[in-house]
């Protein structure tokens, strides 16, 4: 792989995460979520109120998150090339693949709530608790993504691996706090609802520190293996 590529695949995944984030939060104001004890009318007024807002910012949404496809590409690049196989490369790619998917569906979800002023409150607030547990519970595929680099590490007894062993354990703990808001259909309230220190900014926080970190490795291992010849 030339390490232009890759470095530009690499800066994908930081670049999807500034941009989504200005989407998400800047634009739709999605943080902090609204709570799912909320009734009918108060998701309603909430809709009503950033109605566009929210369609901008989850259009933009659709269009930052597949930032994320040479992203996973250029993960599974390197997982297949320390396995000397496709399979661990093919599941995380697919497990990523999904992950876009459904960040997609959601908004698409959430643009669907603000699509007909006259829409009942009931209607709303069932789309918007769609979007939410969609958002944080689709965490299956993650955690076998994560562990296929976790896998991946073990794996390679390279000079100079492109994620440490210490990633690989790294990528299993990220997995497993990613699994927390599956517990959001479970709560409307606390720590594990999916507005909740659990079901949502544990999750979020750790998927932000394991996008910089893996960045900064595949990032190291272009560096280490550029080709000054290269333009």
């Amino acid at each position: 792989m030339r390490p232009s590529l890759e470095r530009a695949a690499a800066w994908c995944g930081p670049a999807f995460l500034v941009l989504y984030v200005v989407a998400f939060i800047g634009i739709a104001r999605f943080v902090p979520p609204p709570s799912p004890a909320m009734s009918a009318g108060e998701v309603a007024e909430l809709f009503d109120d950033h109605r566009f807002g929210i369609r901008v910012g989850m259009v933009l949404s659709l269009v930052f998150s597949t930032l994320l496809f040479p992203f996973f590409a250029v993960i599974s690049v390197h997982i297949a090339r320390i396995e000397r196989g496709r399979l661990l490369a093919l599941v995380q790619f697919g497990g990523a693949t999904l992950l876009v998917v459904y960040f997609q569906l959601c908004s698409m979800i959430w643009i669907t709530a603000t699509f007909r002023e006259e829409l009942g409150a009931d209607t709303v607030r069932m789309l918007s608790d769609f979007g939410w547990l969609c958002f944080v519970m689709v965490f299956p595929a993650y955690v076998f993504q994560l562990s296929c680099v976790a896998i991946a590490s073990f794996m390679d007894r390279s000079e100079h691996p492109v994620w440490p062993r210490w990633a690989g354990f790294l990528n299993l703990w990220i997995a497993l706090s990613g699994a927390g808001g599956g517990l959001a259909v479970f709560f409307k309230t606390g720590p594990f609802a999916w507005n909740g220190a659990v079901g949502f900014y544990l999750p979020v926080g750790a998927f932000v520190t394991w996008l910089f970190v893996m960045t900064h490795l595949m990032l190291r291992h272009a560096g280490r293996h550029s080709d000054p010849r290269e333009a």
